[in-house]
């Protein structure tokens, strides 16, 4: 016990960080999954769906209600101002408080003009502003201890209110006496907020109400050229099914879902390992020593294309417990929709170096371009092709935005590559390869369990390199 304890307490930071992230996302999503069914037997289809129109204007409001001033620019200062982030976390949540009362101002006196548009009571619009106001401060605080590779707190933080929120949720929709569905919003997030208000008032003792306006002038430059990249970044995340919605079906739609949620499962270690990896890039970009950072980032990129093999290799039976035998048409949307997915990590890839660089007109760009692209040939081949066309212009949008930041990345370092292309290029291919076969072979159990060994044959003989891999960043960040 004593050698098992010890070889723990040796396992790089990084690895920890990393792992813990990734425990918390899958329980998150694991609770998620496991409260679906619950709640859409609890809820009536039209109460589920007053559910989802809520969630869907809070994601599109919350980026013009806080300016994500805990993405990418929260990152920046915390490379920047490294002896001075509880004061720069204090002056960015004043920030973003400013903002939400200035968005709450606005919409609130808008209200009685858009009501019907929005299709919510002013009390859930309340709430919201409500979420805007407390979120940021988890937010902040979170960013800050995945740039710092503290994951303890955070690990429990995040499964506690996974465990809570639907829990709450639970109680108040079993309670109700009027709309079950905004009991059901009103306990979620009720729940949430009650976790937000406690990192609030850490993040303003830890400041000591030092507000400093010089933050804000760099964060509001930075992030304001943002705001139309975390738009069209939602407009590519959300269109594929609302054009299915109204050019094929509503069930149709469903199909889709299903797909991206069983195509997303490949994202889950790459948002948990690039944050380890942020703080990595941005020391090596402050030193302009870049070849440390391609010696990690092609093995993570090994390692999520495995991620991505795995999944459409087991489609068949992801979809089989995710839903039932009529959902089983939407196993062929899998494979563009994964090929896609992979692309985006190598947005994050170039994103990360343009992102500490402070280019973020190139960001804008490439994502906006992105995604009036996937409008385009949404519009065009859905109503040809079905609902499967939309995974593949996903993909083309995708692989599209990945190159225009890849470019933007030379021109802004001044032609260096950083990454090793040759294998990156070699490695996209064969994923692109495997996807677009891989919609062959789903009827043919052995062979996918053939090409399944083999990935987690070749994941353990290269074990040590991957390891290895993290220690580089822990030791060398």
């Amino acid at each position: 016990m004593t050698d098992i304890l010890k070889k723990i307490k040796n396992i790089p930071q990084g690895v920890k960080s990393s792992v813990a992230l990734f425990v918390a996302r899958v329980v998150s999503m694991g609770i998620s999954y496991i409260t679906v069914p619950i709640f859409t037997r609890l809820l009536t289809t039209d109460e589920y769906g007053q559910v989802n129109v809520f969630s869907s204007w809070m994601s599109l409001f919350g980026i013009l209600a806080t300016f994500y001033l805990y993405a990418g620019v929260f990152n920046n200062g915390m490379s920047d101002y490294p002896d001075k982030r509880d004061e720069y976390s204090f002056s960015m949540l004043v920030l973003s408080n400013l903002i939400t009362i200035a968005f709450a101002i606005i919409i609130f006196a808008l209200y009685p003009f858009i009501k019907g548009f929005l299709g919510l009571d002013f009390k859930l619009v309340v709430l919201m502003c409500a979420i805007f106001f407390f979120q940021p401060a988890y937010n902040f605080w979170s960013a800050r201890q995945r740039y710092e590779m503290k994951y303890k707190a955070l690990l429990a933080s995040s499964i506690s209110t996974a465990i809570l929120s639907p829990v709450v949720a639970l109680i108040f929709v079993l309670n109700a006496s009027g709309s079950k569905a905004n009991a059901r919003i009103f306990g979620i997030e009720c729940a949430s907020i009650a976790v937000y208000i406690v990192f609030y008032v850490i993040i303003i003792a830890r400041g000591k109400r030092k507000v400093n306006t010089e933050y804000w002038k760099f964060a509001l430059l930075f992030n304001l050229p943002l705001i139309p990249h975390y738009l069209s970044m939602y407009l590519l995340g959300s269109s594929d099914r609302v054009m299915i919605s109204h050019m094929v079906s509503d069930s149709a739609t469903a199909f889709y879902s299903i797909a991206n949620s069983v195509a997303s499962v490949s994202m889950i270690i790459w948002s948990a390992v690039n944050a380890s990896l942020i703080p990595y890039t941005y020391e090596h970009c402050k030193r302009k020593d870049y070849k440390p950072i391609s010696a990690v980032a092609i093995p993570i990129l090994a390692v999520i294309a495995g991620c991505c093999v795995l999944v459409l290799m087991l489609a068949p039976e992801v979809v089989a417990i995710l839903a039932t035998a009529d959902y089983k048409e939407a196993i062929y949307a899998i494979p563009p929709i994964v090929g896609g997915f992979f692309f985006q990590v190598h947005y994050g890839l170039y994103g990360n170096v343009l992102f500490y660089n402070k280019k973020t007109k190139y960001v804008m760009v490439a994502t906006v371009v992105s995604a009036v692209s996937n409008l385009i040939l949404n519009f065009i081949f859905i109503p040809i092709f079905g609902f499967i066309a939309a995974g593949y212009t996903t993909l083309a949008s995708y692989l599209l935005q990945s190159v225009i930041d890849y470019f933007a990345m030379r021109k802004v370092l001044g032609g260096e590559t950083v990454y090793n292309m040759k294998y990156i290029g070699a490695l996209s291919l064969g994923v692109i390869v495997v996807a677009l076969g891989s919609n062959l072979i789903y009827d043919y159990a052995l062979i996918r369990y053939g090409i399944i060994a083999a990935t987690l044959v070749v994941a353990v003989i290269f074990r040590n390199k991957i390891i290895n891999m993290f220690k580089l960043m822990r030791a060398k960040s």
